[in-house]
């Protein structure tokens, strides 16, 4: 018992070091190339889920810890197709539009990432990123902060696991803009009451890939 609260304490510090990290690189400048962008999102969701894997197992438990597990699997599809439905007209149709009308995007930015979305040779890989990266490694990044707060401080831990969780996903979207910045912390917090709800991890999961699958074709078809 003593070892696994000491890999707990292991997982909070690592979290906090990551977040950091996060900070560090507000200002960071997305590659121009787009297969540097897919590498760099690949190896950093590698590394992700990699760390993930490992704590767990340093605290003798598995992702079905996380919710990740086969139960009741057709509702957890319909629910999360439906909640998927919902995140995006809320975030992508609702939030993002507001938000680019307040916090106008800087000219001088540049076009960000939408302009890897004009060829359409890039589609496949853009949902494969959509579904692993966001939708599989993300959520499980998402639970695994939210329980490792709550295994220390209980539910208080939670309050303080969601809030933190989300604002640093927002945080990751600044390259993005201050509105999705803004939008994307609004969706962490979604992604997370949808966990919370049920505590069944593939809804948050299948939620956040489709919705990022009506993005990324929304995206593509905008930029044609």
């Amino acid at each position: 018992m003593k070892t696994t609260r000491v890999f707990l304490f292991a997982s909070l510090a690592i979290i906090i070091l990551y977040w950091v990290w996060r900070l560090s690189r507000i200002d960071t400048v997305i590659p121009s190339e787009f297969d540097a962008l897919i590498l760099q999102i690949v190896k950093t969701k590698a590394i992700m889920f990699t760390v993930i894997f490992v704590l767990l197992r340093l605290q003798q438990q598995g992702f079905d810890s996380l919710g990740l597990t086969a139960g009741e699997w057709k509702r957890q599809v319909v629910r999360g197709l439906l909640l998927g439905l919902g995140m995006f007209v809320l975030i992508n149709v609702g939030l993002n539009s507001i938000f680019a009308s307040v916090f106008p995007r800087d000219p001088d930015a540049g076009p960000g990432v939408m302009h890897f979305f004009k060829d359409p040779g890039n589609l496949i890989i853009w949902l494969l990123v959509g579904m692993i990266g966001g939708g599989l490694v993300e959520e499980a990044e998402r639970i695994f902060v939210i329980t490792r707060f709550e295994q220390w401080m209980g539910r208080g831990g939670v309050v303080i696991g969601v809030i933190l969780s989300s604002v640093f996903f927002g945080i990751g979207h600044l390259y993005q803009g201050t509105g999705a910045a803004i939008s994307t912390g609004i969706s962490g917090l979604c992604f997370s009451l949808i966990y919370l709800h049920s505590r069944r991890g593939w809804e948050p999961v299948i939620a956040h890939a489709f919705s990022d699958v009506l993005a990324i074709l929304a995206a593509t078809w905008l930029m044609r």
